[in-house]
């Protein structure tokens, strides 16, 4: 195995599950994010050092996409590495493969480095060795697409609360993915699959902030959201769904 690139192991477990046993579209973020910051303490610039700088990692965009969600019980291994570092950003890729060695999906990020207190982004060469851990290698799908207003119709709107703030003192990146996630049916998740996610994450969203999450029905079981807080744009999404098999919707 190329030493710039590891393997995480992970049960599939019973709170992470949906209805159809399968993981969720929000928990499987959570084990990428995890496989991040696992891997991003064994370089050496993990969340923890940042923090003693007062710093942090902050996700800037996220693409999925996944041929059959693991289920119940089911160990997935997660392997990751950093494809490119510059200035202000940097990407790292995932590869998840069943129990079986079998890859089932692929995921690509990009992330800044802030300042905690200013909220800027800070220089990624200021980090000790960090350009080190370059791969160039890339995943087999399309990078985090730039996503474009939705201008779509007003679906749900709330304030935020104790369970979504994170650390950060902000919204928790798998907060936004249930808050999508939830726009449907479970009629819809019987019969569609979920084949790609993309989410641009934009500006923060604090405690008390009122939330506005708004929907476009596109064609080809295409759908664009925009998350507002106070009136300002903090999160774009896109899901593609595809049709079950007849034959297989248990297994989908």
């Amino acid at each position: 195995m190329n030493s710039l690139r590891k393997k995480y192991k992970f049960e599939i477990s019973p709170q992470t599950v949906d209805f159809n046993y399968q993981i969720t579209l929000a928990s499987l973020t959570d084990l990428l994010l995890t496989t991040a910051g696992y891997n991003a303490e064994e370089n050496g610039f993990g969340m923890r050092k940042l923090n003693e700088k007062g710093l942090s990692w902050v996700l800037l965009r996220l693409a999925i996409e996944i041929e059959k969600r693991p289920f119940q019980y089911e160990t997935i291994e997660i392997e990751t590495w950093i494809e490119s570092v510059n200035r202000v950003s940097t990407s790292r890729n995932f590869c998840i493969r069943n129990n079986e060695g079998r890859v089932i999906g692929y995921a690509t990020s990009n992330w800044a480095m802030i300042d905690n207190v200013s909220r800027r982004a800070q220089d990624l060469f200021t980090l000790d060795n960090i350009r080190a851990f370059e791969s160039q290698q890339t995943v087999p799908i399309e990078k985090p697409k730039k996503l474009d207003s939705c201008n779509g119709e007003q679906i749900d709107q709330f304030k935020t609360k104790y369970s979504h703030i994170d650390i950060n003192r902000h919204v928790n990146t798998m907060r936004y993915i249930e808050w999508v996630s939830n726009c449907f049916s479970l009629e819809h998740y019987e019969t569609k699959k979920i084949k790609r996610a993309d989410f641009n994450f934009m500006s923060e969203i604090l405690f008390g902030d009122e939330v506005t999450i708004h929907f476009l029905n596109g064609v080809d079981n295409t759908y664009q959201f925009e998350i507002f807080h106070n009136g300002k744009t903090s999160c774009r999404a896109k899901l593609v769904f595809e049709e079950k098999s007849i034959n297989a919707h248990h297994l989908c």
